[in-house]
């Protein structure tokens, strides 16, 4: 029988019926247009695996010469005081308030939800051949209050075609260009000692694409035969200068097929890195990542065996744009206001706020329930200052929480947290928390003991706790 024909008997027979689907279909349609309504994740297993991947038993010994026992009447208290996870936000606004009471406050709000800063070292900012004292001063002073409060820090980023100085876009001679640009490089590295975590080459496979100017760099990626040689050179540059950083590299489009290929190819070479960065700036509609999206992109780069983070989050509560067509318009129009010397900032919206809680909270329960993953970094602190002109904060200009902040805050500082205060009988004591720095106090006989101890996946011994 013709389908054609088919369809229209059955049509026919179940008029009513096909018509009060077609009306639910409709309904269902315009409810995945409107975007400031977010439909809440299913997240199966979510809450199962991050027991599971972000939390294990650890068994703590006492060494005192007071044997802790019932008649000892001894209570201990635990607190987990830094997850291992990075919970962090790009500190790229902070420059712009550093030694302000702004500041003050952006880095008092920072210290009560994450952990860990991304400090923007543009070439540019850091340029050798300009007056950089403030930058200088900018730079050792966020450092000295970020070890002062234990805070882990990454470097962003050692290269980027898009952050350097006119002097050095514009370099004619290429062979030079070569020693400059590793000096650079290792200048960075031997002058903050400090950093740990680097971002080598931010956006590697970018130098080429359409919307990306020529500049002396894409010269210089030409000459060492493509971004394949170019960027092993590098790696391998940054390795010899000193192999014990935390190496990364981090892409705008981690969908793309070329950095995954890219990434491939590191590990083929057997280059020393140890991250995967995905950005996931979600300013337009076409932009925001759906739950399936998301795990499977996390499950495709997995199997390449390299931690996973998510380097730069935007999740806006002002209305995105319907796509990045339309998103580039404003960016022009915004320019051109600048460019004047006024401002043009989208305006955060209620039902966009509610919408960035939302997703926030399921982005980051799912991206924390896979093992692989090991930071999310929410782009922007406030919607001050803000990244492309968007109320992509988790504060609002003045500093005060949006519901976002709120959430995260419960996430991180409540839901995923461990907390103990009970009593203890004996000298061993064992209980299963999230992995990350702990502080804890210990009373026996009515003498305080305070200590430290850091539980990790690679504890299998009793950690031994000497009072």
């Amino acid at each position: 029988m013709n389908l054609i024909i088919l369809v229209h008997i059955i049509k026919m027979k179940y008029k009513h019926f096909l018509n009060t689907l077609l009306l639910v279909i409709l309904s269902v349609s315009l409810n995945a247009q409107d975007h400031s309504v977010h439909k809440k994740w299913e997240l199966s297993g979510a809450d199962e695996r991050i027991q599971q991947n972000r939390k294990g038993d650890v068994v703590l010994e006492f060494i005192l010469d007071d044997k802790i026992n019932k008649r000892s009447k001894s209570r201990i208290e635990i607190d987990l005081k830094n997850h291992d996870f990075k919970f962090g936000v790009s500190f790229t606004q902070l420059r712009r308030f550093w030694g302000q009471d702004y500041g003050d406050l952006y880095l008092e709000r920072f210290k009560e939800v994450f952990n860990y800063a991304t400090i923007g070292m543009y070439w540019q900012l850091t340029d050798e051949r300009s007056n950089s004292k403030f930058m200088d001063n900018y730079y050792k002073g966020i450092l000295e209050w970020t070890k002062k409060n234990d805070i882990r820090v990454k470097g962003h980023p050692l290269m980027w075609h898009e952050a350097m100085p006119n002097w050095v876009r514009n370099y004619k001679n290429i062979d030079e260009l070569d020693g400059i640009i590793k000096a650079h490089m290792k200048r960075l590295i031997d002058s903050y000692p400090q950093i740990n975590d680097w971002d080598v080459y931010n956006e590697p496979i970018g130098p080429f694409k359409p919307h990306i100017p020529p500049s002396s760099i894409t010269k210089w990626i030409k000459q060492k035969g493509g971004i394949y040689p170019a960027m092993v050179e590098i790696y391998e540059y940054v390795n010899s200068v000193n192999p014990n950083k935390n190496y990364s590299n981090n892409h705008y489009h981690a969908k793309d097929p070329e950095f995954f290929k890219i990434n491939e190819f590191f590990i083929e070479k057997d280059l020393n890195f140890s991250s995967i960065g995905m950005q996931a700036h979600m300013q337009s509609n076409d932009n925001v990542m759906s739950e399936e999206q998301l795990w499977n992109q996390i499950e495709d780069y997995a199997v390449l065996g390299k931690n996973i983070q998510f380097t730069e989050i935007t999740v806006t509560s002002s209305e995105r744009f319907k796509n990045w067509k339309d998103h580039q318009v404003f960016l022009a129009k915004r320019d051109e206001v600048i460019a004047q010397g006024g401002e043009l900032d989208l305006e955060s919206k209620p039902e966009y706020e509610e919408y960035q809680s939302e997703y926030l909270k399921d982005f980051y329960t799912l991206a924390f329930s896979h093992p692989s993953v090991t930071s999310i970094t929410f782009w922007n602190m406030t919607d001050k200052n803000a990244w492309r002109g968007h109320a992509g904060g988790l504060l609002f200009k003045d500093l005060k929480p949006k519901k976002a902040f709120n959430t995260l805050k419960y996430l991180v500082k409540e839901k995923w947290n461990t907390q103990i205060n009970e009593n203890i009988d004996s000298n061993l004591f064992k209980f299963n928390g999230f992995y990350g720095k702990y502080q804890g106090k210990i009373v026996v006989r009515n003498k305080e003991y305070d200590f430290e101890f850091y539980h990790s996946k690679s504890n299998k011994d009793p950690i031994k706790i000497y009072l």
